[in-house]
């Protein structure tokens, strides 16, 4: 699952604070004044002048969690972004659309800020969703389906195969996060794993509820289609365990993805039927391949 800090998701590959620069032109047009666009547009202003200690004073005045040096190391890897689009746009949050100058990368931003602190910045996150130009939606059409089917969760293989089938759809199409959402056992969780910096590595535990506010804007706007293509597993005593190899597209059509990873999923059946306990990823990077074993079809 890339996504959700530069991530892929349910491929979703995460970055939290990574690099976002977008041309002086298009921020102007697009980012408005207000508490979290303020910080946004300081830190392109910083950013964008590869102002190395100008980024130290921003993140220990606004955002403690962040790291200039990740900044600058994913600048000069994605050389900035261009066509800046607006997904929504609060007082306290911005979530936006963009492409990497350096490539066609798609990706989504989000910048939220810390409740009753209009300074402080609690989520600074960029998410890679796939290669290609960032769509205009002027309407969305509705998901197939209506929340969570009998069908959906009658086996293992079943409540995997409607995960990957939730989340996925083309551009400009809502997705049915209610069927998301009753695919997980209460207190379920999606765990992208992390970059800190380019040596150190996190996780960043979400709900259901919060990975679909964190993903929907990308997946919804730019399209995104992820499925199973291996996978292995345990079983003991009720605990289930499913290593389950992804791909990831853009376009249901597309020949080749955007990004591989894995997904390791714990599974539950109560008796009455499969829930979703975790869902835990990593993408494939450079220096880091999905090793063959879990490339094999079972």
């Amino acid at each position: 699952m890339p996504y959700r800090k530069y991530r892929s998701r349910l491929t979703l590959v995460m970055f939290t604070c990574t690099v976002l620069g977008v041309p002086t032109r298009a921020r102007a047009q697009t980012i408005p004044s207000s508490p979290a666009g303020v910080l946004l547009k300081q830190w392109l202003d910083t950013f964008n002048a590869t102002d190395s200690a100008g980024l130290e004073a921003f993140a220990a005045a606004h955002c403690p969690i962040c790291n200039p040096r990740a900044w600058m190391q994913q600048y000069r890897e994605l050389g900035g972004f261009e066509q800046l689009r607006l997904v929504s746009a609060e007082p306290s949050r911005i979530i936006f659309a963009a492409r990497a100058r350096s490539g066609s990368v798609s990706v989504r931003g989000n910048l939220t800020l810390v409740e009753g602190n209009s300074s402080k910045i609690q989520t600074f996150a960029l998410l890679a969703t796939s290669p290609g130009p960032v769509p205009d939606c002027k309407t969305y059409t509705a998901p197939s389906t209506h929340g969570v089917s009998a069908a959906d969760v009658a086996s293992e293989d079943a409540i995997i195969a409607a995960l990957y089938d939730a989340i996925s759809g083309p551009p400009c199409q809502h997705r049915d996060w209610d069927r998301v959402r009753g695919l997980f056992a209460p207190d379920g969780r999606l765990i992208p794993k992390e970059p800190i910096d380019p040596a150190m590595f996190g996780i960043h535990a979400e709900t259901p509820e919060e990975f679909a506010d964190l993903a929907k804007g990308s997946m919804e706007s730019l399209g995104f289609f992820e499925k199973e293509v291996s996978h292995t597993g345990e079983s003991f005593n009720g605990v289930v365990h499913r290593f389950s190899t992804y791909e990831s597209r853009r376009a249901a059509t597309d020949t080749t993805p955007f990004a591989r990873g894995i997904n390791s999923i714990q599974l539950l059946n109560d008796g009455k039927r499969w829930w979703l306990v975790t869902v835990y990823w990593a993408s494939e990077q450079p220096g880091a391949p999905i090793p063959e074993v879990y490339l094999r079809h079972p």
